[in-house]
């Protein structure tokens, strides 16, 4: 079977996208569920802030988060079945993440590098 990227990348990209993506979905739905902002000490975010600062309306970060943790979390179970077709939404997920703050970005730029550096090669393969 050809993989897209290496087992041990796709163990830590699993653990890289727990992180952002279980999140990220929870924070974006969060004010339709509850019906108020998601704001942790009071703050609601740098992603909320600046979409105010620019004029956006307030709920355009919220579906942002919510589609790039959902990305995040579609793509890594097409990685696990070997479907290269994931790729793409892997990649979403992980530049989406870099937009979301210190934490997420960093488990964003551990995605990229597993994404881009341990990719699955003819000589990885085995026989």
């Amino acid at each position: 079977m050809k993989r897209p990227v290496r087992p041990v990348a796709l163990l830590i990209l699993t653990l890289c996208a727990l992180y952002p993506g279980l999140s990220a979905v929870f924070q974006g739905l969060y004010p339709w569920v509850t019906g108020q902002e998601f704001a942790l000490m009071g703050q609601t975010g740098t992603l909320a802030t600046m979409a105010a600062k620019i004029g956006m309306p307030v709920w355009l970060p919220n579906i942002f988060k919510a589609l790039v943790g959902l990305a995040f979390l579609g793509a890594v179970p097409g990685l696990w079945a070997g479907d290269g077709r994931a790729m793409p939404l892997a990649f979403l997920g992980a530049v989406g993440s870099l937009l979301l703050g210190p934490g997420p970005a960093v488990m964003g730029v551990i995605a990229l590098i597993c994404l881009t550096m341990f990719r699955e090669t003819a000589q990885h393969q085995p026989a």
